[in-house]
């Protein structure tokens, strides 16, 4: 699809700013939402024609973060100007997936695709008419209007991938999209070049999934769960030492036998074998804050106190592959604490920082950054991981949930290519998206929504609270879908397949907000598959049905 040597790599810097929410949009008087009886809603009912593909969890070679992705996509696809609703059906005799429009039940296109394991399903407006739409390992292009439909554009690619956003720059498509290979989710900026195929400009390789993606002018802001992999830099523009002294380290280069590199939850040292040396042969000790390798003969090969606490019971090492070296897999204590160096010495080793370029600070500067590192965690609580903040999916074993996975807020400068911002969250604070508009993050009891601005720095501003959503979403067991309206007067739990929650808080000091509660006629639990908000109704789709339901707030 899109050869790795042309990447054009934003590099990844360290976390230097935070998120925090405006204090004139919190309301600590609030106390609870009280259920409106005696507001009537009308709930109507379409029977679709053609059954809604329904994107199923890849098998166990697949990570927990592409099954969670599958489950808990929105199969509804609704035009920026609304009032179409169209989704995917399948005809497996056929061998074909069918664009429907579920107003009318007629079929828009049809795209024929022999493969047999399609887990990924993914569409993305760019601009009122242009619908790309990637099945499996084809990308296509459909033109939309009110009379006609026509595929302008087909692309195969190497993996399956998943649509995450798109813009246009001088009348150019652009497109965000992301695979897993190797255990590593690349996530790509691509444009249309004149011949109608996609290239790369852009790719970010993490070891997590996004969950958010936004594009402002020439500035992509995403949010994603995992560690943050750094390149290697281009071999075709090397990178130039920058020309500052260097402490003197207390090895020699020709005494020193080990490399180490880290990333934002381990750091992994390389230790040199003399010839001859078995596994069997070595006694590895990791302690909390040390390392002894020797062998059993008492030939010692490494012996120092550590940079940083670590977690022994869940460090590993292993032998390489030619029996030269040991590889000792240290877990942080603290993830994302940037290691200065690795053995406990008065200077700092320039080669083992992978999480960005700390050689011109001074040791004083270097301990007073890691300090504003560690004090972003400060805005959520360390109970988030204990909370239920996350239901998974039926079809997700509770065993997969990520433990402890952390959430990462990036912007990137996209020509050229370079990190802007970088925020380092706690597990659980992402509540939801806003399609490209902004993201809802949990604060204390509350959820705070914020719209993405590329003329603010950092580029995200607190635009509004839902009061107390952050508690009530946590008691929804059967959660599937959380959506707020384009007017953020509400936000709105579905759950599996029967009920939907509406929460009003109202602004200023307000003690009490509004809840609705709709239940549906599911007698045989057909599935929620997708949903859409709008200002006073809300639009579901099922397995057998198009679901409007009207209200009043």
């Amino acid at each position: 699809m899109f050869e790795e040597e042309r990447f054009t790599t934003a590099m990844l810097g360290r976390a230097n700013c935070s998120l925090k929410p405006d204090k004139k949009l919190l309301n600590s008087k609030f106390e609870q939402y009280k259920y409106t009886s005696g507001r009537e809603h009308e709930i109507t009912y379409r029977t679709l024609k053609h059954k809604p593909h329904r994107t199923k969890p890849p098998d166990s070679d697949f990570s927990y973060q592409m099954s969670r992705t599958s489950c808990l996509f929105n199969h509804l696809i609704v035009p920026p100007k609304g009032g179409e609703y169209y989704y995917i059906s399948h005809n497996e005799e056929e061998h074909s997936y069918i664009l429907v429009d579920a107003t009318t039940d007629t079929e828009l296109a049809r795209f024929q695709n022999q493969e047999k394991l399609i887990f990924n399903i993914s569409a993305i407006w760019i601009g009122s008419e242009t619908l790309a739409l990637c099945i499996g390992t084809h990308l296509y292009l459909l033109s939309i209007s009110s009379t006609s439909v026509k595929q302008t554009s087909e692309q195969k690619l190497d993996f399956q991938c998943l649509l995450l956003g798109s813009f246009k720059r001088d009348e150019t498509i652009h497109l965000v999209l992301c695979y897993r290979t190797d255990n590593v989710f690349v996530h790509q900026v691509v444009k249309q070049n004149d011949s109608g195929k996609f290239e790369v400009t852009t790719a970010i390789r993490q070891s997590g999934i996004a969950r958010f993606v936004a594009v402002r002018g020439d500035m992509l802001t995403m949010i994603s769960e995992g560690k943050l992999l750094v390149p290697q830099p281009q071999p075709e523009e090397p990178e130039q030492p920058a020309e500052v002294p260097v402490p003197v380290p207390r090895e020699s280069e020709e005494e020193k036998n080990y490399t180490w590199t880290q990333t934002l939850e381990d750091v992994d040292v390389s230790i040199e074998l003399p010839s001859g040396i078995l596994k069997s042969d070595l006694i590895i000790e990791i302690g909390h804050d040390s390392l002894e390798v020797r062998t059993k003969g008492g030939q010692e090969l490494f012996k120092s106190k550590l940079f940083s606490k670590v977690e022994p019971k869940e460090s590993t090492w292993h032998m390489s592959s030619d029996k030269k070296r040991v590889e000792v897999v240290l877990t942080k204590y603290q993830e994302a604490h940037n290691w200065a160096y690795l053995v406990d010495t008065p200077h700092y080793d320039p080669a083992g920082n992978l999480l960005g370029e700390i050689s011109d600070l001074s040791e004083e500067e270097l301990r007073g950054m890691m300090r504003r590192m560690e004090s972003l965690n400060e805005y959520t609580s360390d109970k988030v991981d204990k909370s239920p903040l996350y239901t998974p999916h039926p079809d997700l074993e509770e065993c997969d949930e990520l433990d402890g996975q952390q959430v990462l807020l990036s912007s990137f400068s996209l020509d050229p290519a370079k990190q802007l911002s970088l925020v380092e969250l706690s597990p659980g604070t992402l509540l939801f998206s806003d399609s490209d508009r902004g993201f809802v993050v949990s604060h204390s009891v509350d959820a705070c929504y914020y719209e993405v601005e590329s003329e603010a720095s950092p580029p995200w501003l607190h635009a509004s609270t839902f009061h107390a959503f952050n508690m009530v979403q946590a008691t929804k067991t059967q959660k599937k879908y959380i959506v707020t309206d384009p007017d953020r007067k509400y936000a709105a739990i579905v759950d599996i397949t029967r009920h939907v929650y509406i929460y009003s808080s109202a602004g200023g000091a307000a003690t009490h907000g509004k809840l609705l509660v709709m239940t549906l006629d599911n007698s045989d639990d057909s599935e929620i598959l997708g949903v859409f908000p709008r200002t006073e109704s809300i639009v579901l789709l099922t397995e057998k049905y198009l679901i409007t339901i009207k209200f009043s707030l």
